[in-house]
Order: structure tokens, then sequence, then C-alpha cells
């Protein structure tokens, strides 16, 4: 309620005050019913600013208050009247009645505000209100879905550049700029200074389209993960909404280019066709590998085409069997199966899997050399490690599976990268020593400059895993009947999925993908999506154990920490620097460190991943977890890390 108050004359005008007139009369005011008001009234008041506080006591309505001076007001008493709430006032002669008809005309535009803000509501148009100050006072529904704010989080902050990246600034006469997408109104008789800020309506339709077809959620709009690539590209959006024909068919393509997987790599047309050593130096030197152009099948294809069975079927023991049961739901427990296999998870579950995705028909091997090959893979993880051996892998390849499965996945993903996922879930981990990258680093392992300091393990993983394929002496090279031109692209799919396990580049990963649009694109950029969501969806898969049904987050969270505690043990013994002080088995609390795992890496990875995969079970489940992992903090102690469940 806005209060006008005066300072020399003891009347004021109070316009549509209900029971509001009957109550005050009760408290000794003197009230005159104006004629020309109609349904305003004038009263005499005590003292200027007794009345803000009487008619707050006596009435809950909404009353505006006119207070009339026939003298302009110091700022001094401006400032007295300021702490009665009293901000605002109006000059007027005594002999002048038009003041009666402006406070009629303010009581009028008071009724109609709940309509006209159930219009603003309803508009198409997003709109911004803001103070003189440019703090916001309101935004209506259709700027939350432009921006991807939420209406609580934005009203009674300063206005941002992040939300309106295009917005003008407010000056002098550039209250009407038509080159901006959004329009600045200075409203006109606010003493108080209140702008507008009025989204145009877009004609093409592109800014709508990117906005629906985008993966990022609310939630994570208005997160901190942003890379510069992204808002570049968030600004040019901006743009191609409010131009058309060339300038907006040319910014297109701008972000077409700046939204390609190698964005510093070189693209020397013009020597193609017209320089012949030009092109040969180009692509010997530069281009290293270059694949023809083909329509590849969706995985959903794929497995349309391949509904009959494959050869015999394996000799397992009735155990085991029966621990695969349920191998493509995400209860499967993996552990159990590791226990009645004797620690052979991954080549049981692997040949369970590759089964049930043809990768035999794909790769055009048999099955007698796909198992060998899981086998040779699996021999070659270290049985010693609590966490990172093939137990692991076998984990992230049956959550690799499961991912896959799902029909709003398979959509986008080809069939050759579904099997490079599952195969570079299998070897994701190879050989893992146990130790984290940065324990390499500061011990100067081999490897470490092997690999220049640069994702050293997941360099090795798969490093090691082609050289084992390749062997010829080995006999377990599944990629034999591929043509040059399949193993290069299966190769370079592997290599790319593993790297993106390195968890130093998580957000570059999540960042990506939350950038991909996956409808109405060209048959080039559909295989660039395939790839991406395959990325994501193994790195998910490797992060996944928050997410598993209780008793086996418990467990693998466990694992993970006891192979932490022997990393921090070693280091200190070594006089290293301490990767994670946290993990100090005789100071460790697991329940925090399991939470702060969840806060930083797996909340995010999975909302985003799950929404596309429309597995929103999955989120649910970490959230469960999360909570059972937050009250179990206070209770914890050191002593509990001596004897964790494995």
């Amino acid at each position: 309620m806005k209060k006008l108050v005066s300072r020399k004359i003891q009347r004021a005008a109070v316009a549509s005050p209900g029971h509001a007139v009957s109550r005050l009369r009760l408290a000794t005011y003197h009230i005159n019913l104006s004629k020309l008001l109609r349904k305003s009234t004038l009263l005499r008041v005590p003292h200027p600013s007794q009345i803000a506080k009487d008619v707050s006591s006596v009435s809950t309505e909404e009353v505006l208050i006119t207070s009339i001076a026939e003298k302009h007001i110091s700022e001094k008493r401006r400032r007295a009247l300021a702490q009665s709430s009293i901000i605002h006032h109006v000059t007027w002669n005594t002999r002048d009645v038009v003041l009666f008809d402006y406070v009629g005309r303010l009581a009028n535009r008071i009724r109609a505000l709940p309509a006209l803000f159930t219009v603003l509501d309803e508009t198409d148009q997003a709109i911004e209100v803001c103070d003189e100050q440019r703090v916001v006072q309101y935004v209506n529904r259709a700027y939350e879905t432009v921006t991807g704010c939420i209406r609580s989080e934005v009203i009674g902050q300063p206005e941002s550049e992040m939300r309106r990246k295009s917005l003008p600034r407010a000056r002098g006469d550039e209250e009407r700029r038509r080159s901006s997408d959004w329009k600045f109104i200075r409203v006109p008789f606010a003493s108080n200074s209140q702008f507008v800020y009025m989204k145009r309506s877009n004609t093409t339709g592109e800014a709508a389209i990117f906005r629906d077809v985008s993966l990022k959620s609310l939630k994570s709009q208005t997160g901190g993960i942003e890379a510069p690539i992204s808002e570049v590209l968030s600004m040019l959006r901006d743009v191609s909404g409010r131009v058309d024909g060339e300038p907006a068919q040319t910014i297109k393509d701008a972000m077409k280019v700046l939204s390609s997987h190698e964005l510093y790599a070189p693209s020397i047309n013009r020597f193609r066709d017209a320089d012949r050593i030009a092109t040969q130096y180009y692509d010997g030197l530069i281009r290293l590998h270059h694949p023809a152009r083909q329509r590849k099948r969706s995985v959903v294809d794929a497995h349309r085409e391949k509904r009959g069975s494959h050869g015999e079927r394996r000799r397992v023991s009735a155990d085991v069997k029966n621990a695969l049961e349920n191998d493509n739901c995400w209860t499967f427990d993996i552990l159990h199966l590791e226990k009645v296999s004797d620690h052979h998870a991954l080549s049981q579950v692997g040949m369970k899997v590759f089964e049930r995705w043809k990768v035999c028909d794909i790769l055009g091997c048999s099955d007698d050399l796909l198992n060998r090959w899981i086998l040779s893979i699996e021999a070659h993880y270290h049985a010693g490690n609590t966490y990172h051996n093939a137990t692991h892998a076998a984990d992230v390849l049956q959550a690799t599976s499961f991912f896959l499965d799902s029909p709003s996945v398979a959509a986008h993903v080809n069939e050759s990268h579904a099997v490079a996922a599952l195969l570079a879930a299998a070897v994701h981990d190879l050989d893992h020593p146990g130790r984290g990258n940065a324990y390499l680093i500061n011990t100067r392992q081999s490897l470490a400059l092997l690999y220049n300091d640069n994702s050293i393990l997941e360099n090795h993983h798969i490093a090691l895993a082609f050289q084992l394929t390749l062997q010829h002496n080995a006999n377990v090279n599944i990629f034999s009947n591929l043509s040059r031109e399949e193993f290069i692209q299966m190769r370079h799919s592997m290599v790319e999925m593993v790297l993106a396990t390195d968890i130093s580049r998580h957000f570059e990963y999540l960042a990506k993908f939350n950038k991909m649009h996956v409808t109405d694109v060209a048959e080039e950029q559909r295989d660039t999506n395939s790839l991406t969501i395959c990325d994501m969806l193994v790195k998910c898969a490797d992060i996944s154990n928050p997410a598993r049904e209780w008793t086996l987050c418990q467990r693998w969270a466990h694992r993970i920490v006891v192979e932490y505690f022997e990393q921090t043990r070693e280091e200190k013994e070594k006089g290293l620097p301490v990767t994670m002080e946290v993990f100090d088995r005789n100071t460790c609390n697991v329940p925090i460190t399991q939470c702060g795992f969840i806060d930083m890496f797996a909340r995010e990875a999975f909302a985003t991943f799950t929404e596309f995969a429309k597995l929103g079970e999955l989120s649910g489940q970490l959230e469960s977890n999360y909570e059972k992992w937050k009250q179990m903090t206070s209770q914890w102690t050191p002593s509990h890390n001596t004897n964790l469940v494995l």
C-alpha cells in the first residue's frame, strides 16, 4: 500500500476505503464524503504521519492515501515523513479541484490492477519491471520461459545482463530502440522512475526452437557450469531471433561451426580440388584419418533387423545363471555375481551383454574370439584393488547396457557407437594401479611422463586395451574383420569415450552435452550427437554407484574410500603432497565424503542425463541415498573406518 501524505494541512483523500471509513470514524476522525470523488473520501487527520499508522491498524484493505501540501516539502521533512513509510507527496492549491480527479483516476487504476496482472501473466511476451535502483519488482510467466529463471529467484534482485544478454541500457532517448531484442519503456508519470523491459515477439520462431530442444533443465540453466563457448552460442541464438534472410542463415552457419566437435581443427576447403600437393599435405599431416560419410543405422534399426538367436548358449553354472537373470535391470547385483563367479563378473556379464547387443555380428567375429578377448581384458585388471578392479568394469558395462536400452537414448545412438560404448566400458579402467593421476604425477611415474601429465590413466587404459587386442600372437583381435575405415571409426569412438571418464574433464563433457540439440539436425550432426550421448552415457555409468540400490551404493562407497585410505597413507609415509586429506582413515567421515561427491559431480550429471533418457527414477534413488548418507554424518566416528563392509 502506497501512502501519500502532506505537510502543511491535515487533510487527505482516501481512495476505495471500504470498511476503513466506518472504523476510522470510531477512531475519532472527522470524515467528509465528497461527491466529486464518488468512491473517494476526504479526511481531517490530527497529524500527517498519524494517518498511515492508524489506517494500517484498522484496515487490511488496500487503501491509497494522498496528502495535500500548499508549499514545497523540504528534503529534511521528506526524510522525517519517510520514517513513517510516507514516501509520496502532492503539492496542491486549495482552490483547485483537479487533485480530486487525479485521486479518482488513481483509485480506478488500483481497482484495475488485478486484471492487468492477470493479462500480463497470460501474454506470450516476456516482461520485467524494475524500480529506479534497477531492482526487479515483477516478471511474468513468459519471462521465466524465455530466461529459464524462476520468478521467486528474480524478484528483489538487481537486473541481470546474464538473463537479458541483448538488453539495452536506459540512456536518454533510447527508450524505444528497435534494434534490440527487448523493448525498453520508461513508465510515464511515475515519479519514482519505473522501467519496463518487454521481449519483442519473434516472428521466425527460431529462439523458441532452440529453447525447446535444449537438453538443459531450468535448474542447470541457473547453475554455475557455463563454458565460454556456451555463452557465445547463447548470444548468437539471441541475435538469430532478431534478424531475417541472409544474416539469419549466416548466424546459423556460424553456430554450426562453433558447435563442432573439434573447434580448433583447420578446415582448408580451397585446397581439396584445386591443388593436388596441398590436398595431400592436408590429408596426410592435418586430417590424419578421413572416413567416407555414410548413413549409419540407429540402435533401434539394428535391433529390429537382428531378432534371431546367435550361436550356441554358453555353459555357465546354475548359480551364475541365476545371478545373471536380471542383468538388464538397474537393481542388478553385480557384487553377488562377483561372489558366485569367483571374481569373473566381467567375463560373465560381458558375454551376456555382448550376446544381447549382437556385438559379434557388428564386429564380424565369432563368440569364441569375443570370449577370449573379454577374458584377456579381465585378466589385466588388478584383483588386489578394492574398487578399480574387473568387477567395477563389469558394473560400468552393465550400467552402459541399461542406458542404451532406454528408447530415448537408442533413438539417437547409431549401432557402431553403441558397440563402442560397451567395449569402452569393459576396458575403461584396464590395469588401474589403485592410485589416482595426481599420485602418478607426484611420484614421477613413467606413465605420467609418457602422457605428459594429461589424462594419464585414461590414456593408459585405452592404449593398453588396443595393444592387447592387436597383438598377433594373442589371437584376440576382435577387430580383424573390420575394414580400415570401420576400425578407425571404432577406435576413435572408444578412445573418446574412455577419455571422457577423466573426472578432471567432468564439467567440460557435461557442458558439451547440455548444449547438444537433437531435433531437426543434419545427418553429420546426428553422428556427432550420437558420440556426445555415448560420452555422457559411459561417464554416468562410471559414477553410477551413488544412484544404485542402497545396499550396493553403500558397499561400493566403502570400496572406493578404502582404496583412497591406502593412497593417503602411502602419500604421508613417502612425504608426498596429500591428494585428498579428507580420506585419512583416522579422521575420515565417510558419509560426508559421499554427500560431497554427489553434490559436486553426480547430482547434476544424473539430473541432466536421466532427463534426456527419461530415467528419472535413477535421480530419485540418488537423492534417497543422499538423504541416508546425510543422516549418518552425525553418528559416524573414525572407528567405523576399520570395519567397512566391502
